[in-house]
């Protein structure tokens, strides 16, 4: 959730504007000959996108726990957003001449100043916080793991500007509160007399009754003391959780995913296609034609292979491959068990062997990407009997199932591709697989896919 801008958020968003002027006049004093009326219209343009852009991706929020690669993140995010605008409003402005020069001046010199004056601010601050300035006091209600893990947190990390008062905690015999100061029981904290400035009370225990939890908040308001809640629910999915309202009612999500926004669907539906019909057009127009006849000449059967496929919310589909095997081979054991390709299968054709090891039977499921059943790059698809024996064994499996599954995916450039002979085997493959759908971007596709294509290259030992 956002965190209240204070002061020095303040001040850094005025000292980037300040930036921003600076930087803008100098980039059009050596890209352009003179200074124009229309120069201000663009600045001010500039500047208003500068703070809508920081204002939603909460660039100025208090920051005290984020890393500075956190905080560069945000910078270049938000000099893209720039860089758009400068070149909008020059073409609008019929300023062609100069756009390019002066875009790019403005963008590179920006880029570099806002990197050391925000990591000058950052050091300045560490040191202040050292000294005692700008400091937060926080005191802790409740003493378990996750009492001691942020206590730890605060104290190695000096640059957060927290500093700990005290535990309030039912007093037991040897705790010794690792250290800390004991401030009494919850009894105790609320009849005591204002000895001690406190700016934040968390709560990291649930083991208190809605009559004192209501206490604590009318005591927090009095005082002016900000209130937070820890739930103790956090150590089973200490990064994933998503807050948001629900009319009135706040909900916390378990699991979140960039591919619950629909903008980011659409983005990487796009880029599929797009991607799909480049393959189509560069590559499968010519080689589609060689493997099947290829296919034909190396044993009789079809030059496809259609089998049916779990996607996305469990849906089955029809997916393409070039055919591999011997026409007449089963994919289900007379157990009734599935058959997967194993090592040295007589199942494969002599062909297929090299199609599979090049996985280049894997390339008519662009027909599949195109048919919107599948995306490049996702988790594998597996059979449908493959997933009736899987999902019961495996916790979580069914997650892998909230996204399109792709033709390359994270699982399979880290080594975990082809035959799972374990259930240990399984359960990696869909961590990465859970790990990819928390994790998405389109920065991450290109990657997997640059990554596919190396181990092709390279050759893999499960390509089999």
């Amino acid at each position: 959730m956002p965190q209240s801008i204070s002061k020095v958020s303040y001040f850094r968003l005025l000292s980037d504007i300040i930036a921003i002027v600076c930087v803008f006049v100098f980039s059009s004093f050596i890209t352009k000959p003179e200074f124009e009326k229309s120069d201000s219209i663009l600045l001010i343009l500039l500047i208003i996108g500068w703070y809508f852009s920081t204002k939603i991706s909460s660039t100025y929020d208090d920051f005290r726990t984020e890393r500075y690669i956190g905080e560069l993140l945000l910078i270049f995010q938000n000099v893209l957003i720039q860089s758009i605008v400068a070149g909008q409003v020059l073409f609008i402005l019929n300023r062609h001449e100069y756009t390019r020069r002066f875009v790019l001046a403005y963008i590179i010199i920006l880029s570099i100043v806002l990197i050391i004056k925000n990591y000058i601010i950052k050091k300045i601050l560490l040191k202040y916080r050292q000294k005692g300035g700008n400091i937060k006091n926080v005191v802790f209600v409740g003493y378990n793991e996750i009492t001691s893990n942020l206590i730890s947190q605060i104290q190695d990390n000096p640059h957060y500007g927290f500093k700990v008062i005290g535990i309030i905690a039912k007093e037991e015999e040897g705790y010794d509160f690792g250290g800390n100061t004991y401030l009494g029981d919850l009894q105790k904290f609320l009849t005591m007399n204002e000895d001690y400035k406190i700016d934040e009370i968390i709560i990291t225990t649930e083991e208190i009754s809605n009559h004192l939890m209501q206490k604590i908040f009318v005591l927090s308001e009095r005082r002016a003391i900000r209130t937070k809640i820890v739930p103790s629910y956090i150590t089973y999915y200490p990064s994933r959780l998503q807050f948001k309202f629900f009319g009135n009612y706040p909900l916390i999500t378990f699991r979140s995913e960039p591919l619950q926004e629909y903008h980011w669907r659409l983005v990487k539906r796009v880029f599929d296609i797009v991607f799909s019909l480049f393959v189509f057009v560069f590559i499968f127009s010519w080689l589609f034609p060689i493997v099947a006849i290829l296919i034909k000449l190396d044993s009789k059967g079809p030059v496809f292979f259609r089998q049916y496929r779990w996607g996305k919310d469990n849906r089955k589909f029809k997916c393409f491959k070039f055919r591999s095997m011997k026409a007449e081979s089963k994919d289900v054991t007379e157990k009734g068990t599935f058959n997967q390709a194993q090592m040295n299968d007589p199942r494969i054709t002599r062909l297929g062997q090299f199609l599979r090891s090049s996985s280049l039977d894997e390339l008519p499921q662009f027909i599949n990407v195109l048919l919107g059943d599948m995306s490049i790059v996702g988790p594998r698809p597996h059979a449908h009997e493959h997933n009736i024996r899987t999902k019961d064994e495996v916790d979580s499996y069914l997650v892998r199932h909230w996204i399109k599954p792709g033709i390359t995916g994270w699982a399979q450039v880290n080594g975990y591709r082809g035959e799972t002979k374990t259930i240990e085997q399984m359960e990696q493959r869909v961590k990465y697989d859970i790990w990819y759908i928390e994790n998405w971007s389109l920065g991450l596709d290109f990657k997997i896919i640059f990554m596919t294509v190396y181990n092709v290259i390279k050759g893999e030992e499960m390509a089999y």
